[in-house]
């Protein structure tokens, strides 16, 4: 069986980040208000 590894990062700033940066340039959401996942490979 191969061995995964997931590490949650709960601190998000990263998607609060996202986020600013989407609305300062005109997005009309807010993505911290959706459940989100942030993934890397």
């Amino acid at each position: 069986m191969e061995r995964k590894i997931l590490h949650v990062d709960v601190n998000n700033a990263f998607l609060s980040w996202t986020a600013v940066h989407m609305l300062k340039n005109g997005a009309t959401i807010d993505i911290r208000t959706i459940p989100s996942i942030i993934g890397r490979r």
